[in-house]
């Protein structure tokens, strides 16, 4: 696997590369270097498919020029790509919501932890239910989010859910754990393995292992990270994103 992601890191080095050559190739020789790789990012914005892209663009097209030159900038410098993957985002024993953040390079970069919860109540006494603090009957959803923000433009985004039953006194079942993933910086690649899903002492748990290739000069950096989140009765409990 190690020897696949290397050889997948250097072919989207090369394709990254070819991006910025191939904006403009004609007029290359008299359009300034910081340009071409501002209608590099701004045509990958454009030609995606992912849901987010386009109120990524409309945030990037906000920055200044000088600011997003250094956000390009922060998005290659290998220290900086490293802190989404190496930064711990531990959350301990919590409520049923949680926000943490983590300031880099001054505060121009941010890695925000959040959760949240939704459902699809079978209890129809909501308001004894929230009275008692603990969740409505039914199906919930759980989920635990990592995301690093450049100048407030949220450029990579890891998320995490567990889907599980609460009887209103206590978790009886779970169903499944899943995950999804925004990343709009050409110089990582983010895999990840299949999610997995338990019911551990009435706690429900969601796990996955993000496969990251950091891509910087032609070099691949690889670093695998644990994702988990564990949901009570209450709503959300912990969550972090560890090293392997």
């Amino acid at each position: 696997m190690a020897t696949t992601r290397r050889r997948t890191a250097v072919v989207l080095a090369g394709l990254a590369t070819a991006a910025l050559l191939g904006t403009g190739t004609a007029n290359a020789s008299i359009i300034a270097p910081d340009a071409l790789r501002i209608a590099s990012y701004e045509n990958s914005l454009k030609n995606s498919t992912e849901p987010e892209a386009a109120a990524t663009l409309k945030q990037f097209d906000a920055l200044a020029h000088d600011k997003k030159v250094k956000f390009l900038d922060y998005t290659e410098d290998p220290e900086n790509l490293k802190a989404l993957l190496q930064e711990a985002a531990d959350v301990p024993e919590a409520g049923t919501t949680v926000h943490s953040l983590v300031n880099l390079k001054g505060g121009d970069v941010q890695i925000e932890a959040d959760s949240d919860a939704t459902f699809k109540p079978d209890d129809t006494d909501a308001a004894a239910v929230a009275a008692r603090g603990k969740l409505s009957r039914g199906w919930w959803d759980t989920t635990y989010s990592v995301k690093q923000k450049i100048f407030g433009v949220t450029v990579t985004k890891l998320s995490l859910w567990v889907n599980y039953y609460t009887d209103g006194s206590k978790i009886t079942k779970v169903d499944h754990a899943d995950c999804g993933k925004r990343n709009y910086n050409a110089a990582v690649s983010i895999g990840h393995g299949v999610p997995k899903a338990q019911l551990a002492s009435g706690t429900a748990i969601g796990e996955v292992i993000w496969e990251g290739s950091i891509i910087y000069r032609g070099f691949g950096i690889e670093i695998d990270k644990r994702h988990q989140v564990k949901a009570d009765a209450y709503g959300f409990k912990s969550g972090y994103l560890k090293n392997i």
